[in-house]
């Protein structure tokens, strides 16, 4: 006698959309922005592009552009967690649609509060000038650290076999860019840091350190 048994699929239509509305954002970006786009994929190889681009927004570092970048940062990295959850089981609230738009505003919200807070902390200490110049040269790199992942994280979603492998390979590849993206924003402002050693080390401690540690606290 065969016994019946209930399979149960995951619905990945939706997914396929997230990746259609990041490639739209994409196309976006190249059609009003080529140059800037081309420049902003290789700033890990080159990066005389800041200096000319931050001199011409650093009073004005919120723009289209890096309005229609941070929606695809956005869209990634949630289906990043969504997927680190998926084959984990952190939680089972995370499992679906609505889990990723939790994801979605989750995210977005905490980016937007580190940076508004910064900016706060910044005119209060009248270092805004220099706040801006570093947040530049980490939104930039993130820019560039996402558009490096966007590959991997389609064959994460798609791989038949081997899903957790390839997701494995893609969660490393995020590590080593992250800590290369740090690596050349502390280069690139070694002078500035070391001469506002005080703000920088609030900065770590306001901005960096304890939102992760509200969010280790929260998910512990």
């Amino acid at each position: 006698m065969f016994e019946a048994k209930e399979i149960i699929h995951q619905n990945n239509h939706w997914i396929s959309l997230v990746f259609l509305a990041i490639l739209i954002f994409l196309t976006l970006v190249k059609v009003f922005y080529k140059d800037r786009l081309l420049h902003t994929a290789t700033l890990f190889i080159s990066n005389k592009y800041l200096l000319i681009y931050f001199g011409k927004e650093k009073n004005d570092i919120i723009n289209l552009f890096q309005f229609l970048l941070f929606i695809i940062q956005l869209l990634a990295l949630s289906l990043l967690f969504y997927y680190a959850n998926y084959l984990w089981h952190f939680s089972s609230k995370f499992d679906d649609l609505n889990g990723y738009l939790l994801l979605v505003g989750g995210v977005g919200l905490y980016f937007s509060l580190r940076y508004f807070m910064g900016l706060f902390l910044a005119e209060i200490f009248n270092i805004k000038n220099k706040y801006n110049r570093i947040v530049y040269d980490k939104v930039s790199y993130f820019n560039n650290l996402i558009l490096w992942i966007l590959p991997f994280l389609v064959l994460s979603a798609y791989t038949a076999i081997y899903k957790e492998l390839f997701f494995k390979i893609t969660l490393l590849v995020l590590a080593i860019l992250l800590i290369l993206r740090y690596s050349l924003v502390l280069g690139n402002n070694k002078k500035l840091i070391t001469n506002n050693l005080f703000y920088f080390i609030l900065y770590l401690c306001a901005l960096e350190i304890v939102p992760l540690a509200i969010i280790l606290k929260l998910t512990i």
